[in-house]
């Protein structure tokens, strides 16, 4: 089942996985044009999920999801990836923004007398914390989650940071609906305890 590569599916055609893997194998090769090519096809996704990810900041970062996309294409493109499929891809464009912003949110920090507060939250959800944390906490947070438990952090990223719905997630990963339902659960439940603490 195809996943649509707009997690905000506004009005944007669906993408299948297949395609997207076919251009990441050909960037691969070293295919000419194949990575524009993807660009192309996942520039609105990847949008989104700077958008997402900027709200995340609570306004703390002054950069538009235009450019903050524009800025992640260029470091991808700058660097070599050995690309599996659509999940890896999406896994690295996660993980590359969220640092890409804490970096941003540092320097920016750094030039305020006193070094400045920078406050990120994943979005609040019924038991998901709604209280700001500090970016580098929620990032630590996440990183001793995907040591625990990589895949409990992977529904965690797809739900918050790419905008999937649960059959999305699901679809993804190969596992059931309850399965997703309790990995969310979990993950939650574990970041809250772990940001809490800190």
């Amino acid at each position: 089942m195809p996943v649509s590569d707009n997690p905000d599916h506004a009005g944007e055609p669906a993408v299948a996985d297949h395609e997207v893997t076919r251009l990441l194998l050909a960037w691969n090769k070293g295919k000419p044009g194949a990575a524009d090519e993807l660009t192309e096809l996942v520039y609105a996704q990847v949008r989104a999920i700077a958008g997402k990810h900027l709200r995340q900041f609570d306004g703390k970062v002054t950069l538009a999801p235009t450019e903050l996309a524009n800025e992640l294409f260029l470091r991808l493109l700058g660097k070599e990836f050995d690309w599996r499929d659509r999940r890896h891809f999406f896994g690295v464009v996660v993980a590359a923004m969220r640092n890409l912003l804490i970096d941003m949110a540092r320097a920016r920090g750094s030039e305020k007398r006193g070094g400045g507060q920078v406050h990120v939250t994943l979005s609040s959800a019924e038991d998901q914390p709604s209280e700001s944390r500090e970016p580098d906490q929620l990032n630590g947070a996440l990183d001793a989650l995907r040591e625990m438990d990589p895949r409990k952090c992977e529904v965690i990223e797809l739900t918050y940071f790419l905008g999937l719905k649960r059959e999305e997630i699901a679809a993804t990963l190969d596992v059931s609906l309850a399965t997703v339902d309790r990995e969310l659960r979990f993950a939650r439940a574990w970041l809250k305890e772990r940001l809490e603490e800190a």
